[in-house]
């Protein structure tokens, strides 16, 4: 067993989880990130999360042994009942294969190109994750 690669940060804001990934990811550190965010969310009432907000601006998206993670991943997301993925930072190859991954998924999955972008969309979530903060508007 190799050991978890990739770094990250969750904040919740209901009704919006924000993440933070960071690193390349193994399939281990797919599993480790899933396991700390199931054990978050859990805390929460059914239905009261509805959004997930991840920043891949530092992140090296994921290494091939951990996609298959990655798309289980993203199908647990979509049958916990999320309505929205947004994911800021993301490069037009990543975009490309995050499209793919959430074809077939009944996620609304929007894309921005910074954080920036994400608040002036959502202005009132500035202060709901360390990350949003590190602004270049501030």
């Amino acid at each position: 067993m190799f050991a978890a690669h990739g770094k990250w940060q969750i904040n919740i804001a209901p009704p919006v989880i924000f993440v933070n990934l960071i690193g390349a990811f193994n399939r281990e550190g797919v599993r480790a990130f899933e396991q700390q965010a199931v054990t978050e969310v859990s805390s929460f009432p059914a239905g009261s999360l509805q959004r997930v907000v991840i920043n891949l601006a530092q992140c090296e998206l994921a290494t091939s042994d951990s996609m298959e993670a990655l798309q289980n991943y993203f199908s647990a997301v979509a049958s916990r009942g999320y309505q929205e993925i947004d994911f800021i930072g993301v490069n037009a190859l990543s975009r490309q294969l995050l499209t793919r991954l959430w074809q077939d998924q009944p996620v609304k999955v929007l894309f921005y190109l910074d954080a920036d972008a994400y608040l002036i969309q959502h202005p009132h979530y500035r202060d709901a994750a360390p990350w949003l903060r590190v602004s270049t508007n501030q």
